[in-house]
């Protein structure tokens, strides 16, 4: 058997380590939609403990339901107020909107060194668009970054969003 001369850019560890804030911005976004009576069901598939992993066709976490209104949400825990994401996993939801025709919501979640929620955005991908981020990550991976001001991730915005009333003023 050949072996195989790589180093991957972050350890077994460090993969991991990058969950604890989606694990935390996860629960704290499904409760939201539960409060604000949003239907939701899993979409995405959690890969963190299968034995190899490849780069593949990234899906967000839910799917919602308000009302006869659909759309996929992935939810994205974060320190600091740098609303990036990988840019595979960008062109891939980008590619599920298309397949499925249903919008994409990135759903970011800010939370304190102590693991307090401090703010709540979002991106709509119909709407706000996102560019290349200047620098790779510390990772390696290449990111998207949304440069304007994201809409507060609270259930009157999303709902206009969802229904349609804010798509269509932009």
């Amino acid at each position: 058997m050949k072996k195989l001369d790589f180093r991957p850019a972050k350890s077994k560890e460090e993969f991991r380590s990058n969950y604890k804030l989606h694990d935390l911005a996860e629960r704290a976004g499904k409760n939201l939609l539960v409060q604000w009576g949003i239907e939701f069901k899993e979409f995405g598939e959690d890969k963190r403990y299968e034995k190899l992993w490849e780069k593949g066709e990234d899906k967000p976490d839910v799917i919602i339901k308000y009302e006869n209104n659909f759309a996929l949400l992935d939810w994205k825990g974060k320190h600091s107020k740098a609303f990036i994401v990988n840019e595979r996993a960008a062109k891939a939801y980008l590619n599920w909107q298309k397949k499925l025709d249903v919008p994409v919501i990135i759903g970011f979640l800010l939370f304190d060194d102590e693991g307090k929620l401090i703010d709540r955005r979002f991106a709509f991908l119909e709407t706000h668009k996102f560019v290349p981020s200047e620098h790779e990550q510390w990772d390696k991976n290449k990111t998207v970054e949304f440069g304007e001001e994201l809409p507060r991730f609270t259930k009157e915005n999303l709902i206009k969003y969802l229904v349609g009333d804010e798509r269509r003023s932009h």
